[in-house]
């Protein structure tokens, strides 16, 4: 290997990077000035390394874009595979799930593993108040059916609130669902059939992973950076080159596990990229009510103008978790949505969705999400700070600028499901990396939920995390 050229030291490495999944396919890689400053040569020698991959198939160029991560050749019968993820696989992802969910209903003193703000958030006390005397009013609420002049009131709040994040929805194009997941069930349900390829961002979040496999769909996991969300040259390139794709889910805003929050400008480049594709996407906001800046940021579908974006809505996070009230607008697709909403859930509950028309007639939501909001924030805050500074060194965290979950980027070797186990023993728990893909990537990841009151227990327990990180890394636990 000593007496190798420059250019094939630098390729060999890379493609060792490949083959760990550093660069899952579709992921761009590198600028050739990037390369050649990190490996202290020219950029021709760090070209040369690229058209070494590049004839070794490992790699794609694309004229003013650079070179991205091929998907994987296929191989002949005998051979051994090239490590690395699919370019799209069934998904079965109840094994690395099914401890996680288990915890929720377990004894662990500090839960930090699910997407959930303490109940303290919530104005419960309040609720309960206006529910009694809604049912004094109208003890016909307690029946399935909330009254048409009722639901008409509601999706004219619902519209209302649309506005003020830049959404024209009509009022005939509002349905009521079960939370959000139903939403993107009921939409996937619509949109494909078993064996179908959906694009989804990596790291993405379990719930729609345990979706896919309930539906028999095979996940295109597409890169997604805290910083921008979803990688759209990736996207593109899977488009191009890969199995064909029914439909994208995505989460423009404060995305679920990353916190990222797509800049307009992606979002209206995405919208053009699925018109060229004749790509229906999937537009999951549940975060998106939870931002810590100004206003709601402007989701993507207030720039579909094809009826092609299904837009998918819920107050589980920003107002009552156990109401489970969600909703969606399925543009052309509206009408087929709701037979199908006919066929399965048909209703929600009356009295549930009468307190939500209430609530948002009054005024009272507005005051009620902000102080959840600020009191977010806050927790943010104090968290992001306490694990920058009880992790070891090349630790890195980026600060979302809405939703609940801080995503750490622990240093490499650090195996987060091991810590975990520790961690348990200490009654403390946060979810690993490794379910935040159907592949075995975002090892050395792990996602806190920020939705726990700041206290002196709280930080202690950071600092706990901290340590058993640098123990393992110093190779002590």
């Amino acid at each position: 290997m000593t007496d190798l050229p420059l250019y094939l030291h630098i390729a060999h490495q890379l493609q060792a990077r490949l083959d760990n999944g550093e660069w899952p396919p579709g992921s761009r890689l590198p600028a050739v000035r990037q390369l050649a400053a990190e490996h202290g040569v020219n950029t021709l020698t760090a070209l040369a390394a690229y058209r070494h991959l590049e004839e070794q198939q490992r790699v794609v160029a694309r004229p003013r874009s650079g070179f991205f991560a091929a998907l994987p050749r296929h191989v002949a019968s005998g051979t051994t595979a090239q490590p690395g993820p699919t370019a799209a696989a069934l998904v079965d992802v109840d094994s690395r799930m099914s401890q996680l969910i288990r915890l929720s209903a377990s004894s662990i003193r500090q839960q930090l593993h699910m997407a959930e703000a303490h109940s303290s958030l919530y104005p419960a006390q309040e609720l309960s108040r206006r529910m009694q005397l809604l049912l004094a009013r109208q003890p016909e609420l307690i029946g399935a059916y909330l009254p048409t002049a009722d639901q008409q009131q509601l999706q004219q709040q619902i519209r209302r609130l649309a506005a003020s994040w830049q959404l024209d929805i009509p009022l005939d194009k509002v349905l009521f669902t079960q939370g959000i997941t139903e939403a993107i069930s009921l939409s996937l349900r619509l949109l494909t059939r078993p064996g179908d390829v959906v694009a989804v961002e990596t790291p993405v979040y379990f719930g729609l992973l345990q979706t896919l496999q309930t539906l028999g769909l095979k996940a295109l996991e597409i890169p997604c950076t805290p910083d921008a969300g979803l990688s759209l040259e990736a996207l593109e390139f899977a488009l191009r080159h890969g199995a064909p794709v029914k439909c994208l889910v995505t989460v423009t805003n404060f995305q679920n596990p990353t916190g990222a929050l797509m800049p307009d400008d992606n979002k209206k480049r995405l919208l053009q990229l699925a018109r060229r594709h004749g790509l229906t996407i999937i537009e999951d906001d549940v975060f998106g009510e939870l931002y810590f800046g100004a206003q709601h940021p402007t989701p993507l579908k207030a720039w579909d103008r094809d009826g092609e974006v299904i837009y998918c809505s819920s107050f589980t996070k920003s107002f009552a978790p156990a109401f489970r009230l969600g909703w969606l607008s399925g543009g052309r697709h509206h009408a087929a949505l709701e037979r199908l909403r006919e066929s399965s859930s048909l209703v929600s509950p009356a009295i549930l969705l009468a307190v939500l028309s209430e609530v948002l007639a009054s005024g009272d939501y507005a005051r009620i999400s902000q102080r959840i909001r600020q009191q977010l924030k806050q927790q943010m805050d104090a968290l992001a700070d306490a694990v920058l500074d009880a992790f070891p060194r090349g630790t890195r965290v980026r600060r979302p600028q809405g939703g609940m979950l801080l995503w750490v980027e622990g240093p490499e070797g650090l195996d987060s499901q091991a810590m975990l186990e520790t961690a348990l023993a200490r009654s403390i728990s946060f979810a690993p990396g490794l379910v935040f893909s159907a592949e075995p990537r975002f090892g050395h990841c792990l996602r806190i939920n920020c939705g726990q009151p700041w206290s002196t227990q709280l930080a202690e327990d950071i600092r706990t995390l901290g340590w058993l990180a640098s123990e393992q890394l110093a190779g002590k636990t």
